[in-house]
C-alpha cells in the first residue's frame, strides 16, 4: 500500500468549490423557475386573448350576416314595390284599352 498524505486543506478547497457550484446551480434553477412562471403566464394570457378574438370574430360574423340579410331584404322589398307599381300601371292601361275596345265594339 502506498502511504500518501492527503491534505485536509485540499479537501476543504474542493468541498468549497463544490458548494459554490451547487449554490450557483440553485440560483440558476431559481431563475429558470421564475422564467418558467413568466412563460406560463404569457401562455395563459395568449390563450385567453385567442379565445376573446375567436369570440369577437363569431360576433362580427353574426353581425355582418344580419346586416347583409337586412340589406338584401330591403333591396327585395324595393324591387317588389317597384314591380307591384309597374304591374298596377300595366293593369290600368290594359283596363283602359279593354274599355276602348268595348266602346268601339258597342258602336253601330
Amino acid at each position: 500500500m502506498t502511504t500518501e498524505t492527503i491534505s485536509l486543506e485540499f479537501l476543504a478547497r474542493q468541498a468549497k468549490v463544490q458548494m459554490d457550484e451547487m449554490r450557483l446551480i440553485r440560483q440558476e434553477m431559481a431563475g429558470l423557475r421564475n422564467d418558467m412562471a413568466g412563460v406560463l403566464r404569457l401562455v395563459t394570457a395568449n390563450y385567453e386573448l385567442t379565445r376573446r378574438v375567436e369570440r369577437r370574430e363569431t360576433e362580427l360574423r353574426d353581425d355582418i350576416e344580419l346586416m347583409i340579410k337586412m340589406e338584401i331584404g330591403g333591396s327585395f322589398a324595393n324591387v317588389q314595390t317597384a314591380m307591384e307599381q309597374s304591374l298596377a300601371r300595366i293593369e290600368r292601361q290594359v283596363v283602359e284599352v279593354a274599355e276602348r275596345v268595348d266602346e268601339l265594339e258597342d258602336k253601330p
